[in-house]
């Protein structure tokens, strides 16, 4: 028997069996209810015979409060998984505060859908409707392969070559099925089988040996487990669309995991040949590419053409219908064999795209099967890739025409840009050529499935009179617009409109949902977690495409309506650079918003600094007299105001000046002489910076001989050694820098560079808050200096001890003086009494107020005494231990043991917050009350991530719970029910 067929059987008994077995536990949690609720209906039909039987009605009645009982008792295990949920979960960046803070959820339910002029409403009629769209959607179409060859063999495409094809073609392996399995996600939804990546990371071992032999039969066989073949399509509505109509839903296919790890290890080999064979003019699900290069382009070419007023250009976008529904199987098939990709890889392709079919899932409803012929699944890990792959030959045969016409500079030419699915392509003189671009790209769209939405395509013109911009619209079909949203961000014919079209109405959507969420419940930490989570993302989606802010003023407003949001309109008590410090140094983390667009900022200057992207500096600095290295080291810009009239570049210099000496005293080594004076004149792809031409000879920099520089830059001239030697006398001056500074670090990265540069500018930024007033506030009332490394061990391990915010917030109250003191209250309000609430004889100042008032003072005793008895160590009574948690190492040398009395001191200082402007102090039950429902919920969030398939480490409680036994068990039996 073939072991496809046997993987599927042994799936199939699997999951026969675990259903069983969840039944056989559901049916033993019932058999008592169950067996309570036969026995009450019995005796309600014997107290219907007799209704004077007192003792069968004492009977029911007993029987019915044991009911009440037991459903009491399951109402309160689930009110126990809800806690647990609020303990884990609350007010930090997850699921639990995206409910919180998310608009209406959009109704799921399809109710009606349109058929013609005819509005259908029942169900089984909208079933019957979406079958039928989505059969002919999915249907082959009948393409002539002798066409797909002839596109294919014109276009003389680029080979592969032996060492791509061996890293395609070999045998699969068990790290790469392991690495799979590691990356899956857990809580994504499973495909038809129902199994989720837990089984997979719980059973692998016993696994992997079985799929290794599957998938290597694949590459080599073309054969796969008919399973693989079958997928769930789930509907979901494109925002803002008529829900009646059916083209509105994009389909995304549920499949199954087993399938998705061996398309994820396909998808990472091909990954590494196509970001070769694929050229800069693509940059999506490559990696190192981004949205933010084809924005570049776009916008540097509208500058270039604010300048260059006598040329015409037209930026058409387009919609392609249904574009990954649509991409012919054959097509890429072709492809793949023209480029000679390898038999064993091209046999996987065969397997994957030859037989699939999938059911709809509408309203919760399965259809029957429907038959897949074209297209790739949105849900697959191959499937951008591949519709990449495809559209790269549409790209190639444009840049390859010469009669498509598009920006030239030099022998650089700029014609199109794509990212997935989104295409805007630069036509210059766009009424004499536009229709030969439209034919370029329907000749390709005949054979490959790309099909010109021409109702959803725009154009954009720019240097066109109106008259001319009809003509060009009546030639293309096409409308012609004002702006065009490209990429999720709004382009207009001139970049000066850019910050109110994009910033502009994005802050409105923010500011409206910071109004919506101030009166939710949420704590400190949970407002700056939503400010995280929601906000930051899509203000850094703007930061990193269209870096173009120059005043300053916009930030300040901002900045106003986030910090109203987080101290819910009223007075902070916490001071703004304490607010986004990092939470390493004692800071808050919250994220600043000009400091983010400044690393962003920084990014696109990177490119400026390292001239790697030659191509892209070459379009952006077109008009420039000098080289890139002049304006960022020498201000050149200083005296060539030309320099700043280019919208861009303006923008982005003046967030380089700021930090120019932050980043470099002394002269960088990634400066080159040569480029910064010759750059134009020259027109060299690689420049030689000081880092080549210098060497350190007895403590200084000398530069090397012309003879030992023309070994690697063999086209530097005797000229152009004594330009070199020109710059080397002026920079000497200020020295060199011979060590690896952070921005040569950033230079050569490519790795989380804007979180990096972000710490970095946020370092800065508050290097005056390094010692904060608390931190003095706290050593004065202890009576001794607390040295920074006491600080750090509380930021950057004890606060790490808990999963749950509300635990974690306490303490930075703590650590920051957080609480309301009746001696700040009387210097805010004349008449108002400073004495303490507690003890009412002195001031009730911070200190005071937690530690040295005589009625707190005995609360600490009381919690002092019996933390010793549960941990069997004996240390000192001191504030700084329990209210700061810090204390020496030597106390509590076992990591469970300073974890268990770092909850047992949280606790109390929560229940003593509870009665914070109280009289009276917290018992010692309500202590322990505290401290067992700590660990109640860590006990359960351990055996909820356990079985999440995301372990933690486990806290030993035994001390505890022995401690609640010796004196407590009474307590103890309460609580644990």
């Amino acid at each position: 028997m073939k072991v496809q067929t046997v993987w599927d059987a042994y799936k199939a008994t699997m999951r026969g069996y675990l259903i069983q077995q969840n039944s056989i536990r559901n049916r033993k949690k019932n058999q008592e209810m169950n067996a309570i609720k036969m026995e009450i209906e019995k005796k309600e039909k014997e107290l219907k015979e007799k209704p004077d039987n007192n003792t069968t009605r004492r009977e029911l009645d007993l029987l019915k409060h044991k009911k009440h009982s037991l459903e009491m008792d399951q109402m309160a295990k689930q009110l126990k998984y809800i806690k647990q949920d609020f303990f884990e979960n609350a007010n930090k960046i997850g699921k639990w505060l995206a409910r919180k803070i998310r608009k209406k959820k959009q109704a799921q339910q399809i109710v009606k859908i349109k058929q013609g002029p005819k509005i259908l409403t029942k169900e089984n009629e909208i079933m019957e409707e979406f079958m039928k769209f989505y059969k002919q959607l999915y249907k082959k179409e009948n393409i002539d392969k002798g066409n797909i060859g002839k596109f294919l063999s014109k276009l003389k495409l680029e080979k592969i070559n032996d060492e791509q094809r061996l890293s395609l073609n070999k045998e699969i392996t068990t790290e790469e099925i392991e690495k799979a399995i590691k990356n899956l996600h857990n809580n994504k939804s499973p495909g038809p089988d129902g199994y989720t990546a837990v089984l997979y990371k719980t059973l692998q071992e016993e696994l992997i040996p079985v799929l290794r032999r599957i998938m290597n039969k694949a590459l080599m066989n073309e054969e796969l487990p008919e399973s693989w073949k079958q997928g769930e399509i789930i509907l979901i509505q494109k925002e803002n669309t008529n829900p009646e109509e059916i083209k509105n839903y994009r389909p995304i296919t549920l499949l199954n995991t087993d399938y998705k790890i061996f398309a994820s290890i396909l998808a990472n080999r091909f990954k590494g040949f196509l970001k070769e064979w694929v050229k800069d003019d693509q940059n999506g699900f490559l990696p190192n590419r981004s949205i933010k290069d084809n924005m570049r382009v776009i916008l540097d070419t509208l500058e270039f053409y604010e300048t260059h007023h006598q040329r015409e250009l037209a930026l058409l976008s387009i919609d392609a219908e249904k574009a990954f529904d649509k991409v012919n199987w054959e097509f890429f098939k072709a492809l793949f064999k023209e480029i000679d990709i390898g038999h064993q890889f091209q046999n996987a392709i065969n397997a994957i795209y030859g037989n699939q079919r999938a059911r709809l899932i509408i309203n919760n409803n399965p259809s029957q099967e429907i038959t897949i012929e074209k297209g790739t699944r949105q849900g697959c890990p191959l499937s951008p890739l591949i519709f990449i792959f495809a559209l790269e030959t549409l790209l190639k045969n444009i840049r390859e025409d010469p009669e498509l016409v598009g920006l030239k500079i030099n022998k650089q030419e700029f014609k199109i840009k794509a990212y997935a699915d989104d295409v805007i392509c630069i036509v210059e003189n766009p009424r004499k050529n536009i229709t030969k671009w439209l034919s370029k790209i329907e000749e390709y769209g005949e054979i490959a499935g790309f099909k010109i939405n021409k109702t959803k395509s725009k154009i954009l013109t720019k240097n066109i009179s109106k008259k001319n911009q009809e003509s060009l619209e009546e030639l293309s079909n096409i409308k012609i617009v004002g702006k065009i949203k490209y990429l999720g961000i709004w382009i207009t014919s001139r970049n000066m409109h850019l910050l109110k079209n994009n910033y502009g109405e994005r802050w409105k959507g923010i500011s409206k949902d910071l109004k919506n969420w101030r009166h939710l419940n949420l704590s400190l930490l949970g407002r700056i977690a939503a400010v995280k989570m929601n906000i930051l993302p899509k203000m850094l989606f703007l930061f990193q495409n269209l870096p173009i802010i120059r005043n300053e003023k916009i930030f300040k407003d901002w900045k106003k309506e986030i910090m109203k949001f987080i101290w819910n309109n009223k007075r902070p008590r916490i001071k703004y650079t304490i607010m986004i410090d990092s939470k390493k140094r004692g800071g808050f983390g919250l994220p600043d918003l000009k400091l983010y667009y400044e690393s962003c900022a920084l990014m696109w200057i990177k490119d400026w600094a390292n001239l790697k992207n030659e191509k892209t500096l070459l379009l952006e600095g077109f008009d420039l007299y000098k080289g890139w290295h002049s304006y960022l080291w020498y201000d050149r810009a200083k005296r060539e105001k030309n320099f700043g009239n280019h919208f861009i570049r303006s923008s982005l210099l003046k967030v380089w000046m700021k930090y120019k000496r932050l980043l470099h005293i002394k002269t960088p080594m990634w400066v080159s002489p040569l480029e910064a004076n010759q750059r134009r004149l020259l027109g060299w792809n690689k420049w030689p910076t000081y880092n080549d031409i210098l060497i350190k000879k007895e403590e200084s920099f000398q530069i090397k001989s012309q003879e030992e520089i023309r070994q690697r830059f063999n086209n530097v001239s005797w000229y152009q050694y004594r330009q070199i030697q020109e710059y080397f006398n002026i920079d000497k001056q200020m020295g060199f820098s011979d060590k690896r500074e952070f921005w040569d670090a950033i230079l050569t990265s490519d790795r989380k560079v804007i979180t990096r540069v972000y710490e970095k500018l946020n370092e800065w930024a508050t290097q005056t808050e390094q010692i904060k007033n608390t931190m003095i506030s706290w050593a004065r009332n202890i009576g001794r200096p607390i040295y920074l490394k006491e600080w750090e061990q509380i930021w950057t391990k004890r606060l790490k001890y808990t999963y749950a915010i509300d635990l974690k917030e306490n303490w930075i109250k703590m650590l920051h003086r957080w609480y309301i003191t009746p001696k700040k209250i009387g210097i805010m309000y004349k008449n108002a009494d400073q004495k303490c609430w507690k003890c009412k004889l002195q001031d009730g100042t911070f200190y005071h107020m937690w530690w040295s008032c005589d009625k707190t003072a005995t609360f600490w005793r009381l919690v002092h005494t019996e933390c010793k008895k549960i941990l069997k160590t004996d240390f000192p009574m001191r504030p700084e231990i329990y209210l700061l948690g810090m204390f020496d190492l030597d106390f509590f040398k076992d990591t469970n043991i300073d974890k268990l009395f770092t909850f047992l001191a949280t606790a109390a200082r929560l229940v003593f917050a509870k009665v914070w402007k109280q009289e009276t102090i917290p018992t010692k039950e309500s202590w322990l009350d505290k401290v067992m429902e700590i660990r109640n919920m860590d006990k359960l969030t351990y055996l909820m991530r356990q079985s999440n398939g995301k372990g933690i480490k486990k806290t030993d409680w035994s001390m505890v719970d022995n401690y609640l036994k010796e004196g407590n068990k009474t307590r103890c039996s309460v609580a644990d029910r």
